[in-house]
């Protein structure tokens, strides 16, 4: 009986660790639909925090692990369901709620995956009921399609038992021991990076939903100063673990983190702003979730390590971003494809034996989080430079990107922006064929 509830708990763990950074990003953006201050917040604190958290872990000083980071995502994820119900209620707790299930968006995912990695490196595996994961994604699915105001209390008190039963699990990795040295000590340079990165995309995210031009500017200013930053930083400081990984592992990383904001941003303002928010659903979620479900199955049965394939996917799902009718379509591969990417990645980056053992995984994801959140800036910046260009004001490109009917002007936007952000994306999948040709050796060394 044991044995069975720990099979339950960790079916749980699995489908939070698959979801917690998809769904409560679409509830709360559903909350921040009448673009007030408390509506909007909510959502602006979750996606801040998801971004950013881990910067924030890594330049802390803490003895934590990866077995400890991840009991502290499940009580604070717990707690962040639970303060969601309350917020049905009282909508100034969806505040609450946004911080600590931000917290365990940004945690949970890279402690599960280190925690995978330790148990089967040690045949510790505990098994997972694919019945209870199979009905509680179709439960997930079902909840989506309540009209909204049912929704949100449905999913919250859902999610809240989903945590409950993952915590469950934390007994099986009491045995998790690290030693000393296969930690790393906190570094104030990701401290900095965490407030300079949070303060951008909190610029960014809440001027887009209440249209404020200032805002958008000062993202806009900070942008421009952590170009500078980063350039100073990559001239003068060697020490970081980041460089003690192969070029081409770093580059396919950021290429990974790239492509998630693009998916997951640019994809769903395209939609948004060609077809409408009433589409969003159907045009965007649903290919988007529905790839992230197929792609363990994918990368089993096709991939099979070759990362080759990987790119040639990769490859064609943004020649179809190319083709309106296709877009859809495109966006189904490109997430498959992208669950697909992260799995190789994870098994490259546990290989990485000159990387502290428990940090290897948050190492991938802090460059990939680094990749994420630059080119979210560059997607922000091109689309007002689009925008300038035909000599139209920043402010109609937040309302573009906000409005629930589509103009012929929004259209043509995103038809021009669609040409700019995918083939930049599909430059650096070009390049990396030049990384691999004369890097990718130096990773089988």
């Amino acid at each position: 009986m044991k044995k069975y509830i720990l099979t339950i708990g960790n079916s749980g763990l699995n489908v939070i660790s698959s979801t917690v950074i998809v769904l409560p990003f679409m509830f709360f953006l559903r909350i921040s639909g009448t673009h007030t201050v408390l509506s909007v917040l909510p959502f602006v604190i979750f996606y801040t925090l998801r971004t950013t958290g881990i910067f924030l872990i890594r330049g802390i000083k803490t003895s934590l692990n990866s077995a400890s980071l991840l009991k502290v995502s499940l009580y604070v994820g717990t707690l962040g369901s639970m303060f969601g119900i309350i917020g049905n209620f009282f909508p100034e707790f969806y505040m609450i709620s946004a911080f600590f299930l931000g917290l365990s968006a940004a945690w949970l995912p890279t402690a599960n995956t280190s925690i995978d990695f330790l148990n089967i490196k040690s045949h510790l595996l505990v098994a997972k009921n694919k019945y209870f994961t199979v009905l509680t994604l179709i439960l997930i699915g079902y909840i989506l399609f309540i009209p909204s105001k049912n929704s949100f209390i449905i999913f919250f008190v859902f999610y809240t038992f989903l945590y409950l039963i993952a915590i469950i699990t934390i007994s099986t990795i009491n045995h998790y021991a690290v030693d000393s040295h296969d930690l790393e000590t906190y570094s104030y340079r990701y401290l900095g990076l965490f407030v300079v990165f949070f303060v951008l995309i909190f610029s960014l995210r809440s001027s887009r939903l209440m249209n404020n031009i200032m805002q958008f500017d000062d993202f806009i200013w900070g942008s421009l100063l952590l170009a500078i930053i980063l350039i100073v930083s990559k001239l003068f400081f060697h020490r970081s673990p980041q460089r003690r990984v192969p070029k081409v592992l770093s580059y396919i990383a950021i290429i990974n983190g790239a492509l998630g904001n693009y998916l997951f941003l640019f994809a769903s303002l395209y939609v948004a702003g060609y077809y409408g928010h009433d589409d969003l659903f159907i045009r965007f979620y649903i290919p988007y979730v529905v790839g992230i479900v197929i792609a363990p199955i994918i990368n089993k049965v096709l991939v099979k390590n070759n990362h080759h394939t990987i790119f040639i996917m990769l490859f064609v799902g943004l020649i179809m971003m190319f083709v309106r009718p296709l877009f859809s379509l495109g966006i189904l591969l490109l997430s498959t494809t992208k669950g697909c990417l992260n799995s190789e990645l994870n098994h490259f980056y546990v290989q990485q034996n000159n990387l502290p053992s428990d940090k290897r995984i948050w190492v991938k994801n802090t460059i990939q989080s680094t990749g994420s959140i630059i080119y979210q800036f560059i997607i922000m910046i091109t689309g007002s430079l689009i925008v300038t260009d035909h000599n139209h004001s920043i402010n109609e490109l937040l309302n573009i990107t906000s409005q629930g009917i589509p103009s012929n002007y929004s259209r043509a936007l995103m038809l021009d922006w669609n040409l700019v952000t995918t083939t930049i994306l599909l430059i650096m999948v070009i390049f990396y064929y030049f990384f691999y040709f004369f890097n990718y050796i130096k990773i089988k060394k």
